[in-house]
C-alpha cells in the first residue's frame, strides 16, 4: 500500500493539468444543483451518436456488441494476441460522456498489456438510473468473463465508472455468479449520499468538485433507489468475497474519503487490496499524462498483466 501525507509537491505537469480541468468551471457547476440540471438540459440538446475516435484504429480492431441497447465496444490490439480482457467503464460522473483521454488510456491499455478493453457506453442521467445501469453492466461483465473462458478478466472503472465496476462485481457475487480477476479502481465515486464527515474538510482542497452538485447528481442516479442502496453507492455493499482490488485515489479530491474507508473494510473482510494514496494530487491522477499519472499507468498496466497476483500491503495504515 502506498499512503503518504500531503508534503509531496505535485508535478509541474500535474499542476498545469489541474489549472486547466479547474477553469473549465466544473467545481461552479458542481456548486449549485440548478446549474447541474442547466447543463443536463443544455447537453440533451446537442445529443450525438458516440463513436470511438479515428486514431484508435492505428493501433487497434474497433468491433461494436451491443447489449440491452448499450454500444458495446470491442478494442483489440493489432500487435498480437491478447489473454486479458478489461472491462472499462468511463467516469464524469454519470452527467458526462466519455471523452477523449478515455479512448487514449483504453487504447494504451489494450497496446500495453495487451489487452482486449470492453468500453460499454452507458446512459447518463436523468435517463440512466442506478438499478438498470448496474444490471446491464453485470450483463456485461458475466458476458465477457464467460467468452473469455480460461483466461483472466479485468473490470476497470474511473470516477463514476469506478463506482459502477464495483457495484456491478457486487451484484454478480450476490447473484453466484461469475467473478473478475481483479478489480482496478480510479477515484472511485463509491458513496453518493456524500455523508462522510470528513467531506467539508476535503472539499474546500479539491480543483474540481463541490458536495451540493454531487449529492443531486446522485440523487439523480438513485431515481427510485435509496441513495443509500449498494447499487448506487457500492461503498455500502458486500467486500467480503470480492477479487483482489487495486485502488489509486488522491488527497486533494473528496473521493479520498471511500477510499480510505474502503481499504479499511476490505483489510477487515479479508480481502486484498492494493492501496495508493497521492499526496497531494487531484482527482484522476491516474489518468493524467504527468510523471504521477505515468507511474500510475504502469502499475495499473501490471495489475492487468497478473490479475490474480496479490501484493502484500496494509490496508489498515489507510489514513482518515
Amino acid at each position: 500500500m502506498t499512503t503518504q501525507g500531503d508534503t509531496a509537491k505535485p508535478s509541474r505537469q500535474t499542476r498545469a493539468v489541474t489549472a486547466l480541468l479547474r477553469a473549465s468551471g466544473g467545481r461552479k457547476l458542481l456548486g449549485d444543483p440548478a446549474l447541474v440540471h442547466a447543463a443536463l438540459e443544455k447537453r440533451d440538446r446537442k445529443v450525438a451518436e458516440v463513436r470511438p475516435p479515428a486514431f484508435l484504429n492505428k493501433a487497434a480492431t474497433v468491433s461494436r456488441d451491443d447489449l440491452d441497447g448499450w454500444p458495446v465496444y470491442r478494442i483489440t490490439p493489432t500487435t498480437g494476441p491478447a489473454d486479458v480482457t478489461v472491462v472499462f467503464l468511463h467516469g464524469g460522473g454519470f452527467f458526462r460522456e466519455i471523452v477523449r483521454p478515455h479512448w487514449s488510456f483504453a487504447r494504451d491499455l489494450a497496446a500495453a498489456v495487451p489487452a482486449e478493453c470492453v468500453v460499454p457506453i452507458y446512459p447518463l442521467v436523468p435517463h440512466g438510473q442506478a438499478a438498470d445501469m448496474v444490471a446491464t453492466t453485470a450483463a456485461i461483465l458475466a458476458r465477457t468473463i464467460e467468452r473469455r473462458g480460461t483466461g483472466k478478466t479485468v473490470v476497470m472503472g474511473n470516477s463514476a465508472g469506478g463506482g459502477l465496476a464495483l457495484a456491478a462485481t457486487q451484484v454478480l457475487l450476490e447473484q453466484g455468479g461469475p467473478q473478475p480477476d481483479r478489480i482496478v479502481l480510479i477515484s472511485p465515486w463509491l458513496d453518493v449520499t456524500m455523508t462522510d464527515p470528513t467531506l467539508p474538510a476535503l472539499e474546500k482542497d479539491d480543483p474540481f468538485h463541490q458536495i451540493a452538485g454531487l449529492r443531486e447528481v446522485g440523487r439523480l442516479y438513485a431515481g427510485d433507489l435509496d441513495p443509500r442502496d449498494p447499487r448506487v453507492s457500492p461503498l455500502r455493499g458486500r467486500i467480503e468475497g470480492l477479487p483482489p482490488l487495486t485502488v489509486f485515489c488522491g488527497t486533494r479530491e473528496m473521493t479520498v474519503a471511500d477510499t480510505r474507508t474502503l481499504a479499511r473494510r476490505a483489510a477487515a473482510a479479508g480481502t486484498p487490496i492494493d492501496y495508493h494514496e497521492g499526496p497531494a494530487l487531484p482527482h484522476n491522477y491516474a489518468l493524467m499524462p504527468s510523471p504521477e499519472g505515468r507511474a500510475a499507468r504502469t502499475i495499473i498496466f501490471e495489475a492487468c498483466r497478473a490479475p490474480q497476483q496479490v501484493s502484500a500491503t496494509d490496508p489498515h495504515s489507510a489514513q482518515r
